[in-house]
């Protein structure tokens, strides 16, 4: 929704002579189509049930116009409740992915409350996918992008949201507060740096201002050790998307979109028993989507 809003808020500056682009953005519509929920491989049903499964794609249509020429663009917003190997294949049309995981995984034991999988071994899982989503050899250009998460303000030594238990007697429990803590020592922000640092590396022959955030990762595609796309299938027996074939180390780019520090602010939450989610700011999404575009534009003026 902040992405949509941002784009429509922008299209009105334009209009206005307060912002000038070179493709200004003409329109924003916004549609919603269903997916199928039983999709099957070789008739095999493969796709988890429960309210954590993905029932929709929200799809927003951007078309950008500059004279007689037009551009459009098309943004799927995939909500999903943990790490979900077999909704991957949904993401090969697209040409750019941003992903984070964590926020319902456990704090504590940081593993999710849906499989229990630690999040550190999902988040291998995720870049693992990435990297292999980037390396494709079918399809040049693609970019990985992973977005920190952002903090959040509960009334709790580390910040982060407990068990609805713990809330029953007393909701004043959950009004937000300022964090004890600093928003980068938060659990998930932490179990992702575990993980990069151990899999990722930077290019130290790259200086420029964004090379901190340009990270090359090393994985087995075909890695069993954790819920890779290939483990799924392969325990599913499904045989599209797996060839033995090929090399299966390989190593891809995914850049680092951190914008945690931007959101530390415990009054700027939708409400008070929601220290979650965050209120539509358009200055602070305005430097959260500045930072994506610094992003970007270092990796397609390569391209």
């Amino acid at each position: 929704d902040a992405f949509k809003v941002n784009l429509q808020r922008a299209s009105k500056l334009q209009q206005n002579g307060q912002l000038s682009y070179k493709y200004p953005v003409l329109f924003v519509e916004e549609r919603e189509f269903e997916v199928n929920v039983s999709r099957t491989d070789n008739g095999v049903h493969y796709v988890p049930a429960g309210w954590r499964q993905l029932k929709r794609i929200l799809q927003t249509e951007v078309v950008l116009y500059n004279n007689d020429n037009s551009k459009t663009a098309k943004f799927s917003y995939f909500q999903h409740y943990g790490w979900s190997p077999w909704d991957v294949e949904l993401l090969e049309n697209c040409n750019i992915i941003v992903m984070n995981l964590s926020l319902h995984y456990d704090s504590d034991s940081g593993r999710g409350n849906r499989f229990g999988n630690p999040l550190t071994d999902d988040t291998r899982a995720a870049i693992t996918a990435l990297v292999n989503f980037t390396t494709a050899t079918s399809k040049k250009n693609r970019i990985a992008i992973w977005r920190s998460t952002l903090p959040q303000h509960f009334d709790t030594k580390n910040g982060h949201f407990e068990m609805w238990m713990k809330y029953t007697k007393n909701t004043k429990d959950l009004t937000c507060v300022p964090l004890k803590i600093s928003f980068r020592d938060q659990s998930y922000n932490i179990a992702h740096k575990i993980v990069f640092e151990d899999i990722c590396r930077q290019d130290d022959n790259v200086k420029s201002s964004c090379s901190a955030y340009e990270n090359y990762c090393t994985v087995n595609i075909r890695e069993k050790k954790y819920q890779t796309t290939y483990l799924f299938r392969q325990s599913n027996n499904l045989t599209t998307w797996v060839d033995e074939r090929e090399n299966p180390v390989k190593t891809g780019k995914i850049l680092r979109w951190d914008i945690a520090d931007l959101f530390d602010n415990h009054l700027w939450h939708s409400e008070s028993l929601d220290c979650t989610h965050y209120c539509y700011i358009p200055q602070v999404f305005d430097a959260a989507f500045e930072r994506l575009d610094l992003l970007l534009r270092i990796k397609l003026k390569n391209i």
